[in-house]
């Protein structure tokens, strides 16, 4: 369980306390601005909390080495620029702590749990987008950290792919606890286990997802109105409030 007790950063977030549990996927929403990006990078370690404190489990994460921060969790960025010619084996393999005797295994067996096994030996640069998001995902798992945290990953991808890459999180549980930021209602909605709804830098809501994305909170959250079908998860009719 991730735990945040009073956590604030010198911009963005003030006072943000919540509970995120085990083995979910859990989305971070919220308009542009809203604070997003820094919660999942304060999370992750990159940004410190200016105060308050924040939870792997039993550890306070500001008490935690670099290289036990490596071993709990994997971190997802946005936009990963890959400026070397790399095959898709080299990108993958990159996600290893350690060069390791059974690199090859491990690279091979996280390729065929992603379908990325016939583009190993592919340039990256060569890929469309959201194969390279899929390799990108399996980087991040090869070294089977419990925690992942990914920042949009779907932001820049076709329908298919944004699809393909929520199925490919939600096929981590439980097995794995997934913190990613979001702007996608209609994905959120129908993959998302919980959400953490922010607003000016604080929490809005934060629950079981059908309980949080509800017609009043995303009128405020985003000033928008929408129609939903709780029975089917969906989200639609998205218009703008006057």
């Amino acid at each position: 369980m991730i735990k945040l007790e009073n956590v604030s950063f010198s911009f963005g977030l003030s006072n943000i306390s919540c509970r995120i549990p085990q083995g979910k996927l859990i989305g971070i929403m919220g308009a542009n601005g809203a604070g997003k990006s820094t919660l999942l990078k304060g999370i992750a370690g990159i940004l410190p909390p200016a105060n308050g404190e924040i939870w792997l489990g039993n550890c306070k994460l500001s008490d935690m080495t670099a290289k036990q921060k490596s071993e709990r969790l994997a971190y997802f960025a946005q936009n990963t620029r890959i400026h070397w010619d790399l095959s898709v084996y080299d990108i993958i393999a990159l996600g290893l702590p350690t060069p390791t005797k059974d690199e090859s295994a491990k690279v091979r067996a996280i390729s065929a749990q992603f379908f990325l096994s016939h583009l190993l030996e592919k340039p990256f640069r060569q890929l469309s987008g959201g194969e390279k998001a899929r390799v990108q995902l399996a980087r991040c798992c090869i070294k089977q950290a419990p925690l992942l945290l990914a920042d949009e990953p779907i932001a820049s991808l076709d329908p298919y792919y944004q699809i393909d890459m929520m199925e490919r999180l939600k096929s981590l549980m439980p097995q794995k606890t997934c913190v990613m930021a979001i702007h996608h209602l209609d994905l959120a909605y129908r993959f998302c286990d919980e959400i953490i709804l922010l607003e000016k830098g604080k929490i809005l809501a934060n629950g079981a997802t059908q309980a949080v994305l509800n017609a009043e909170n995303l009128a405020r959250a985003f000033g928008v109105k929408v129609k939903m079908d709780q029975a089917k998860r969906e989200i639609f009719a998205i218009e703008k409030m006057t």
